[in-house]
């Protein structure tokens, strides 16, 4: 909330209660998974999009320190009465028009899911997300793989199935509840 739009009182407390989700979603993944970790500083998280450095176990197949950035659960529409584990929001662009999430320096991007985190190359879900969007000729709406922008808001985000994240070769499905033997 840095920048000089002005807020709402009511969505002003939206997006802390946001934010506030989104830090425990990170500590909980952190904590479960990750050795050595290493969390990103305010600039960080914003301008080079990862909210965490450390070392997944040697059972995922990832070798050495990588960046995340975590992603909880999200709804399809801000309305929507309760989250979904069918859909995710991929960001092209921020609210302010600056590179979104998708273009940051994160290795891996990591969804919350119901029952587990699923963890994705940030490169390869790009790629997937600018094939999907190219071929359909960047149609705008807000369905799979259309162009979205908020009302008053310069972002760009792509709907994008969970099935066709959980495709690429890169997807690890790790279920929630897996103790890094580190923390135990």
């Amino acid at each position: 909330m840095s920048n000089n739009r002005k807020y709402s009182p009511a969505l002003k407390k939206t997006i802390k209660e946001y934010l506030k989700k989104g830090k425990e979603v990170e500590e909980s993944f952190a904590s479960q998974l990750l050795s050595d970790v290493v969390w990103a500083t305010k600039q960080q998280d914003w301008r080079e999009h990862w909210d965490v450095s450390g070392i997944l176990p040697s059972e995922y197949g990832i070798k050495g320190s990588q960046k995340f950035d975590v992603k909880s659960i999200k709804k399809v529409n801000r309305s929507d009465s309760s989250t979904q584990d069918e859909f995710t929001w991929v960001e092209a662009k921020n609210t302010q028009g600056h590179i979104g999430w998708i273009l940051g320096k994160a290795d891996y991007i990591v969804f919350e899911r119901f029952k587990s985190w699923l963890l994705v190359n940030r490169k390869e879900l790009l790629d997937l997300v600018n094939d999907k969007v190219k071929s359909l000729g960047h149609v705008k709406g807000k369905k799979p793989y259309h162009v979205y922008s908020r009302p008053s808001m310069k972002d760009k985000l792509t709907l994008v199935p969970f099935k066709d994240i959980e495709s690429l070769s890169s997807t690890k499905d790790i279920p929630k509840g897996t103790v890094n033997e580190v923390h135990s």
